[in-house]
């Protein structure tokens, strides 16, 4: 299979070279390196991230999966806890409540967008739910006001999961700041890419001191006149264990860089989506997501095509993407089935780790033999196309 560089993922530029020798040049490459007369990347990041998504804080962190565990800890989430999580979503979403030692429990996605059932929720609540995971998926955000309405009356908590959302909007709202935390991933797929990374946001000033300690073994940033040359830009503050999250000043960096083209990229994608769709609507047997009406602005990390089996001798979607991508000739990082619901996905296993405790682990039993048919539907009937494919213009879209 020949490259094609149109489509490639992420983008390396000139000025990506110049903001990583910027880090060279500075001569710290760490959060918990020295103070060298600015902020760090890791704190003008930060800065630019929160101020972009109209919120009070952000916190960098080592990926997405580490930024929900943060979310989940600054909660005070942990042993005896149980959290609802859509049984349609990356493995690391139940997995991150596994990690500290809560059990995660599984409620069906709706057939409008995939993101978690608002109506099945309730019925999952027990006396030991502490919190939600609203999972927005490739973009289309879940109905983040009826979920926020059974929170307020259960009081419990809520984080939404950004990892595929990034600056769409609910409403007058960025995705990430509805909620009481939002976290978000960096990982090489996403629209916002560093390779790997992650961040959390909150409105909140407890839960924003704690998740800077979670991330940094105990230790948070220094007040601005504390900051001298040749000091540390954190200080140790131990009210919370933490351990090591940090992202380095190289993905800050390249963060920084790649935020100055997000809007452009964004209008793209969305001009190409309307093209996509056009095209779509024409095919018999496809079905176009759409996002709830209160979904007012949307970005895509990936855009979904659920299509109707028996339109397609009755192939299912890794079949039909088979064909595809001999023909496109591109392959699986670009063009996939979407994911296996949680409780069927060979990558969750939790029950084969010690480290887990066995009342949340539970056993091979437990988990396969659930039932959530519309995540577990998506698998064969669901294509999903990477982002990328979206910047390269119509003529794509046309093959």
């Amino acid at each position: 299979m020949q490259r094609k560089k149109s489509i490639e993922w992420p983008i390396a530029d000139e000025g990506l070279i110049s903001a990583l020798k910027g880090v060279i040049d500075n001569n710290r490459w760490s959060l918990s390196g020295y103070w060298t007369g600015q902020d760090s990347y890791n704190a003008k990041f930060e800065k630019e991230f929160a101020k972009k998504n109209k919120v009070s804080y952000c916190v960098t962190v080592s990926s997405g999966s580490t930024a929900l565990i943060c979310a989940l800890e600054a909660l005070g989430i942990g042993e005896g806890d149980q959290v609802i999580v859509p049984a349609l979503s990356w493995v690391a979403t139940a997995t991150a409540v596994l990690q500290v030692n809560a059990e995660p429990v599984l409620v069906d996605v709706c057939e409008q967008n995939y993101c978690i059932d608002p109506e099945k929720i309730e019925s999952a609540i027990t006396d030991r739910t502490k919190a939600i995971i609203a999972v927005h998926l490739c973009g289309a955000m879940a109905q983040m006001d009826r979920i926020m309405e059974i929170a307020n009356k259960y009081n419990l908590k809520v984080i939404e999961d950004n990892a595929q959302t990034h600056f769409s909007m609910w409403k007058d709202k960025y995705a990430g700041t509805i909620a009481d935390i939002g976290t978000f991933s960096f990982q090489q797929g996403k629209i916002l890419t560093c390779g790997e990374g992650g961040a959390v946001v909150t409105d909140d000033y407890e839960l924003y001191k704690k998740i800077q300690q979670l991330r940094c073994d105990g230790r948070a940033y220094v007040e601005e006149t504390a900051k001298k040359y040749g000091f540390m830009e954190i200080e140790a503050l131990g009210e919370i264990h933490g351990t090591n999250y940090n992202l380095s000043e190289f993905q800050a960096a390249i963060l920084l860089h790649n935020m100055e083209k997000i809007d452009e990229q964004n209008e793209l994608r969305q001009k190409n989506v309307e093209y996509l769709v056009e095209k779509l609507s024409e095919i018999d047997g496809i079905k176009i997501v759409k996002p709830y009406e209160n979904n007012s602005y949307r970005t895509y990390y990936g855009y979904i095509i659920p299509f109707d089996k028996s339109k397609f001798n009755n192939m299912n979607a890794k079949e039909v993407i088979e064909r595809l991508s001999r023909k496109l000739n591109i392959g699986s990082f670009y063009i996939h089935p979407l994911y296996p619901a949680i409780h069927k996905s060979p990558l969750f296993c939790p029950w084969t780790n010690k480290r887990y405790l066995k009342d949340v682990a539970k056993t091979e039993e437990f988990w396969r033999n659930q039932s959530h048919p519309v995540a577990e539907s998506a698998n064969e009937n669901v294509i999903f196309l990477l982002h990328s494919l979206l910047l390269s213009g119509t003529a794509f879209i046309d093959d």
